[in-house]
């Protein structure tokens, strides 16, 4: 792994004065109006000394000390202090001070002040209270209209996006002006530092941004980098990096604010190193001062067991191989039975040369640090896989940790990916559920980069091959009609999903039963087996339609050969209509009375005569089964009254 960093990382030279000046005053009744700079780390470290940080400065009292912070104050602070007898500690950054002379000139030299910046920041806030809180401030995002100023003076917060100056400059609307004034206040170590930024993140995969989240300039370094680099990182403490993987990254930059510390930039170059466990990185930095630091603090700890080192070999014994680290004054040992992973160390021996550098992987560290090559060998011996993987072979892989964004694990030297979108078909919510599984994998296209050791593959492609080859199967030997088996997996409120050869098939709740059916689990049992026959096949729309109650004798047939024409029979009022009345002659089946039927005496009201749950007899009268029509007579089972044989004679 490469890290790049520009030259100045951390603290400038502003910030360093402010830090210096305020731990050489601390002390009793010494008091910091606001941060000195914003970052955690160097405020708890003034806290510790003895430093109150306040937001208003009416409570001090006669004798106090208050340290005007780097990014300076109004001049009525200023005021206040002198006139109470409050001391000043004055660590106001040089390139601010500068903001603050030019506004008081031009202000008394009746120019309109314009502050480029955010309004909210304690520079601008600072430097609006030198032109008496007259000043006009804008992001410069906007069109600004002075028209109404004969002469307006133009100033810029220190640590101000320099790319974005021509187009604030652009809405001033100088036009409107007969005396426009632009005075250039970004600080130079401001625009060194975006420069390099810029420069660094366009080199990098990934890029860690260093320095506390409420500076404004470190905010702006975040934003010129996410313009030119995916990975974008931003942290204020080291145990931000917990959850970053380093493995998967070839060059990494690390961009730091003004305000950073070099302490904490020495701890994330040693949480990367730790990370990694190879001390065999390569940094890129026009003084690698910081790196060699980070380093040396982590090669004071302990090595760890199973990590891996590269080393000199600096003798050949009978007894093994002994090794120097450029990180340790101490050498390791490499003992006969642990040089080659075949057990023939002689010829291993007689391969390897002094002053030869080689990778190995400690066994222990407790006294003595005793190592193996043939761990490495061993790690690595699965690279003779990857020439088959690049031809399309499938493999297999313990899924070894979740990152952001999918799966890693190791396949000798190869770190493989598997992107969470690759994992299985739909979305993957908790990666955490496949740490510690076997995963079946096959390399995407163009997914191995041999320069890089790294391999991106799929589990999805495979699953979705298998359905495919499933699916073309169960399409081509199925057909409309026939009887298949199939097991109930779940129900819905319209149907039933019936798994028919791996496949799922509805069988809709109209397919069911002769008889109305108002939930499927009164016909079928989840999880059991039925027989069923295949009513409609639509490969377009991948859906297939099942009966169940075609495969059962229709209530209709057997009602019709059981109930001809003329016959008598018992049935039971099922419903009341105004026209007449429905009655059930058969399970399923019901026939209908009509009001004209129900009597020979003339009946204005049926429910008069009949109501739900009567048993009456009834003669059938016409039966189409077809249709499902059932026409019947209550008064042919009655005798004539003689009246209506009179009449009707």
């Amino acid at each position: 792994m490469k890290i790049i960093q520009p030259k100045n990382n951390g603290f400038c030279s502003g910030v360093k004065r402010a830090v210096k000046m305020a731990l050489d005053n601390a002390g009793e009744n010494v008091y910091c109006l606001g941060e000195i700079v914003h970052n955690p780390l160097v405020v708890k470290q003034l806290e510790d000394k003895g430093i109150t940080i306040i937001d208003d400065v009416s409570n001090l009292k006669k004798g106090d000390t208050l340290i005007i912070t780097a990014h300076g104050a109004s001049k009525y602070i200023f005021d206040f202090c002198e006139s109470k007898g409050i001391n000043i500690v004055d660590t106001t950054c040089p390139f601010v001070k500068i903001l603050h002379d030019k506004a008081t000139e031009y202000y008394k030299k009746n120019y309109q002040i314009v502050i480029i910046g955010h309004k909210d920041h304690p520079e601008i806030i600072g430097v609006n209270g030198w032109c008496d809180n007259s000043a006009i401030i804008t992001d410069g995002s906007q069109k600004l209209d002075l028209s109404a100023f004969d002469k307006v003076f133009v100033l810029f917060q220190t640590t101000y996006n320099v790319e974005k100056v021509q187009k604030a400059i652009e809405n001033l609307g100088k036009d409107n002006n007969k005396i426009l004034e632009i005075f250039n206040t970004i600080c130079y170590t401001t625009t060194e530092r975006q420069k390099y930024a810029a420069q660094v993140a366009s080199q990098c995969d990934s890029v860690i941004v260093v320095g506390g989240k409420n500076s404004s300039n470190t905010r702006r370094l975040a934003e010129i980098c996410s313009g030119l680099c995916k990975n974008v990182v931003s942290i204020e403490r080291v145990d931000e990096l917990e959850n970053f993987d380093f493995s998967y990254t070839e060059n990494i930059g690390i961009i730091a604010g003004a305000s950073t510390p070099s302490e904490l930039i020495e701890e994330v170059l040693a949480k990367m190193a730790e990370q990694t466990k190879d001390n065999n990185i390569e940094t890129v930095v026009s003084d690698n001062e910081l790196f060699i630091n980070a380093i040396e603090k982590l090669n004071k700890k302990s090595l760890k067991k199973g990590q891996k080192l590269k080393g000199r070999i600096t003798f050949i014994s009978d007894a093994g191989i002994n090794l120097n680290f450029d990180f340790s004054k101490k050498e390791g040992f490499i003992p006969n039975d642990e040089i080659a992973l075949d057990g023939d160390y002689q010829t291993a021996k007689e391969n390897l040369k002094l002053g030869e550098t080689i990778e190995v992987v400690v066994l222990s560290a407790d006294k003595d640090i005793i190592l193996s090559r043939k761990a490495i060998e061993e790690l690595y011996k699965d690279d003779a896989l990857v020439e088959e993987i690049k031809q399309g072979k499938e493999f297999s892989l313990v899924a070894s940790r979740a990152v952001n964004g999918g799966l890693l694990s190791k396949l000798g030297s190869y770190t493989v990916f598997v992107p969470a979108s690759q994992i299985r078909s739909g979305f993957v919510k908790d990666l955490s559920k496949y740490v510690g599984k076997k995963l079946r994998l096959v390399a995407l296209p163009d997914g191995i980069d041999d320069s890089k050791r790294k391999i991106v593959a799929s589990q999805k492609v495979l699953i979705e091959a298998e359905k495919k080859a499933k699916e073309d199967n169960f399409w081509s030997n199925i057909e409309v009609g026939e009887i298949v088996e199939g097991q109930v997996v779940r129900f819905a409120s319209f149907g039933a999903f019936v798994n028919v050869r791996g496949f799922d098939c509805l069988a809709h709740v109209s397919d069911l039963s002769w008889t109305a059916v108002k939930d499927p689990s009164e016909v079928l049992e989840l999880n059991k087996t039925y027989e069923f026959v295949v009513l409609k096949l639509d490969r377009e729309s991948n859906r297939v339609s099942i009966g169940y109650k075609q495969l059962l004798p229709d209530p209709w047939q057997i009602a019709y050969e059981s109930f001809p024409v003329g016959s008598v029979t018992k049935g039971k009022v099922a419903r009341i209509l105004p026209f007449g009345a429905f009655v059930e002659i058969a399970p399923g089946v019901d026939g209908l009375l009509h009001v004209s039927n129900v009597s020979w005496e003339w009946v204005d009201d049926i429910k008069k005569v009949l109501k739900v749950g009567d048993e009456i007899d009834v003669a059938i009268t016409e039966f189409n089964p077809e249709s499902k029509r059932v026409t019947l007579s209550r008064k042919a089972t009655m005798e004539q009254p003689q009246e209506a044989k009179a009449d009707k004679e």
